[in-house]
């Protein structure tokens, strides 16, 4: 790989620069800053003006300021080795990083004909230095970004969508899941069956803190195996989500937002639908549920002491041989 007209002391410039930006996506360096990499600082700009000939540094605008970013040498390479409307266009596609461009952005920046874009996209496009994507925010553009890269989520619309479409049955599976496991840490559990619900609300004494936080159902959702393979949600996903529950009624915040609570309405929601039928206290009592409630109640108030089929209801179970 050789980079014609390059002085020993800008390949060392270039080196400092490509040390300096390890760790970081993109580094740019102002003309002070590479004062101090060079030897020669009086003949600074000649070096740079030297790397920026080879492709290995590039210019860039901070309001009045220049700034200048270092270039790995395979990336120069590639440019190198394409004609100048190629890339010019390459470059204008790579500033952009994981977010793409679209081609009308393309032609005003490259100030090139459409007819000169489109061929020269299609030149890069088959030699895999870049390719087109989909927007979820404009569906109808053809967004481009280096071959490489993976698009950002102002681009796929994040981990909510699946081949652009918006997955709905992800999302409610996950809004299921996160619900029911704040609805677990809301309320004291009994050995009921879960299709079983008492008549009295059960709870913790105020100074219950076991609600859980946003972290704490994060590391539930990745962890319980929900999620599909390629799916990756960090705690500002699972707190959206929280928020649409919240929306619905079927959670509430506590301590400043920092837990959330289930609902006993949504807890009520949730049995009603599952037996589809409104929740009654009255229906789940022995009275509610018996067939002769209605005469009982025609020949006066109901109690237990007139009840004779009280008996009945609290006997225990027969046991079979």
């Amino acid at each position: 790989m050789s980079f014609e007209g390059l002085s020993s002391t800008a390949m060392e410039l270039h080196e400092r620069m490509m040390e300096g930006k390890a760790g970081e996506e993109r580094k740019l360096y102002t003309q002070l800053e590479l004062q101090k990499y060079c030897k020669d600082a009086g003949r600074l700009m000649k070096y740079i003006q030297e790397l920026m000939d080879n492709a290995l540094v590039k210019p860039a605008q901070r309001g009045s300021e220049v700034l200048f970013e270092p270039v790995s040498h395979q990336s120069a390479a590639k440019v190198q080795d394409m004609s100048g409307d190629e890339a010019m266009v390459y470059q204008c596609i790579e500033a952009t990083g994981r977010d793409g461009i679209w081609t009308k952005s393309i032609k005003m920046r490259t100030q090139l004909h459409q007819t000169v874009v489109l061929r020269t996209i299609k030149a890069l496009e088959s030699r895999r230095l870049i390719k087109s994507v989909k927007s979820v925010k404009n569906p109808t553009r053809k967004i481009y970004m280096l071959y490489h890269l993976e698009p950002s989520a102002e681009v796929t619309g994040g981990p909510w969508f699946t081949d652009s479409e918006m997955d709905a049955d992800f999302i409610n599976g996950l809004l299921m899941a996160v619900w029911k496991f704040c609805v677990q840490r809301s309320f004291p559990q009994d050995d009921d069956d879960d299709d079983e619900l008492g008549a009295v609300q059960r709870s913790y004494p105020a100074e219950y803190r076991g609600y859980p936080t946003v972290k704490e159902i994060h590391d539930f959702v990745t962890n319980v195996g929900i999620l599909q393979q390629d799916a990756q949600l960090g705690v500002t996903d699972i707190r959206h989500l929280c928020e649409v529950l919240v929306y619905d009624d079927l959670l509430e915040r506590r301590d400043m937002g920092q837990q959330y609570k289930a609902t006993w309405h949504g807890v009520l929601r949730d049995y009603e639908n599952r037996r589809g039928e409104a929740y009654d206290a009255l229906n789940e009592t022995p009275c509610g549920a018996c067939p002769s409630f209605n005469i009982c109640e025609m020949n006066g108030p109901v109690n237990a002491n007139d009840c004779v089929y009280l008996d009945e209801w609290l006997a225990p179970p027969t046991q079979t041989a």
